[in-house]
């Protein structure tokens, strides 16, 4: 039986042996701030709006900027968008050592995924360039066709006989000056 007891406490270590204690009190801190803030928050229709947050919403986690917060109702994310200004200010001076950029609003029991914005934009730009390339060579193709290019005919602005033009001019002053005189 003794061998048992060892084996657990073992698997115990290797558990907590990667969990650093600073992470784990950063993260009470963090939890303690988040409470501290949303406690502060109070609105005309609803003086406990802040204590109700607190209660329906908690810290799950901490990624690359991003503090992830659940709600247990669509309402509470609602709400918690609503003064999420002032809670990541709160946040940035209570804690600033956490580097807290922005905050995202789970559903409690819905998974939540960071999304990496950089790979994100690269494959966007080199979305853009694919497609840009893709309409020069369709531009290329329908001039060697004989049509002329979408982007010449409206750059070139047509010229109105002067007699027309004059016509259009006359007109517009004649509303300008009945507008003014009403």
């Amino acid at each position: 039986m003794n061998d048992e007891v060892r084996d657990f406490s073992q698997i115990v270590n290797n558990v907590f042996k990667n969990i650093k204690v600073s992470d784990v009190q950063n993260s009470v801190k963090t939890i303690d701030v988040w409470q501290k803030i949303l406690l502060r928050i109070k609105s005309a229709d609803n003086p406990n709006e802040g204590e109700n947050l607190a209660i329906h919403s908690r810290v799950i986690d901490f990624k690359n900027g991003v503090l992830f917060v659940e709600a247990d109702h669509p309402g509470w994310i609602e709400l918690l968008q609503l003064h999420k200004k002032y809670i990541l200010k709160g946040l940035k001076i209570e804690n600033p050592g956490l580097k807290v950029e922005t905050i995202a609003f789970v559903l409690k029991g819905k998974k939540a995924d960071v999304i990496d914005f950089e790979k994100t934009k690269s494959t966007n730009e080199n979305l853009k360039n694919t497609m840009q390339k893709q309409y020069d060579e369709a531009e290329k193709n329908l001039e060697k066709a004989g049509f002329a290019s979408f982007q010449n005919e409206t750059a070139e602005k047509k010229k109105l006989p002067e007699k027309l033009a004059s016509l259009f001019d006359d007109l517009k002053q004649t509303m300008l000056t009945n507008s003014e005189n009403k």
